[in-house]
């Protein structure tokens, strides 16, 4: 790599489940011109509200990506094949006819996903999917299995810790101990994870639910962070998908589904 590919840095945000509280953060990233992608399933076992299309189409106004989240957001791991291709195929077909456009990008519903969801997504025509595996800012990651770098959210250590082990990513924990441990708390972390992109380039990723952020009264720490890492003339702040366009202009052959 070289060192205009070592200086590259994006931001990009994601916010999963397309509740109602996505139209009041959608503001929030407007205001800063923050670019995000919204992952909306069509309806939620869990009772939660779903954003409708009228809803949808004025996001994708505001400038913003809409991406699929299943049928029910349901974990897919264990489905057979025929339910796993309708909540992965159904949800992209609806909403690319509520919102005449082609949906790109797909979400894992709960970070969950095996080599067989995998398939299935990239069967399914989407360019490619999102994790929950947190702490990643490199340019070089397989398009189905895109990670983040943190979650708006207020985690102890022990849930960091546990995410980099399912990613058995050992550099990572130690990384961790070294440079991250020391944060006092979730907007700390972000911005140290922030300034290391500005340092040496790469991904800044943030994901979230705003239906989480709402019920913590986190808007304020959000704000803050939002207006931490906005509006830097050094930074392309792109949708998910397009982050995977850029990184595929300098990594082509990081576009294997393995």
């Amino acid at each position: 790599m070289n060192v205009m590919k070592n200086k590259i840095r994006i931001v990009s945000t994601s916010w999963d489940d397309g509740h109602p509280c996505d139209l009041r953060l959608a503001e929030a990233l407007s205001k800063r011109s923050l670019a995000a992608t919204f992952y909306v399933p069509l309806a939620n076992q869990e009772g939660r509200i779903v954003l409708e299309g009228a809803d949808l189409r004025e996001l994708l106004r505001a400038g913003f990506e809409i991406g699929a989240h299943t049928v029910s957001h349901c974990v897919l791991c264990g489905l057979s094949n025929r339910n796993l291709f309708d909540e992965v195929m159904d949800s992209k077909r609806f909403l690319e006819d509520e919102l005449g456009r082609e949906v790109r990008m797909f979400c894992y519903p709960c970070g969950r996903y095996n080599q067989k969801v995998i398939d299935c997504v990239a069967k399914a025509g989407f360019l490619g999917a999102r994790t929950t595996h947190m702490f990643s800012r490199h340019l070089e990651f397989n398009p189905y299995r895109m990670p983040t770098s943190l979650q708006a959210f207020p985690h102890p250590p022990f849930n960091y810790l546990k995410n980099l082990s399912r990613q058995r990513d050992l550099g990572g924990v130690f990384h961790y101990f070294k440079d991250y441990v020391r944060c006092k708390n979730w907007v700390e972390l972000g911005k140290t994870l922030f300034l290391e992109v500005m340092e040496h380039g790469g991904i800044w990723h943030l994901y979230g639910h705003s239906w989480e952020i709402d019920e913590l009264g986190l808007w304020d720490k959000l704000d803050e962070l939002f207006d931490f890492v906005s509006n830097r003339p050094d930074v392309i702040y792109v949708p998910n998908s397009a982050v995977l366009d850029l990184t595929r202009g300098i990594f082509p052959a990081a576009v294997g589904v393995a």
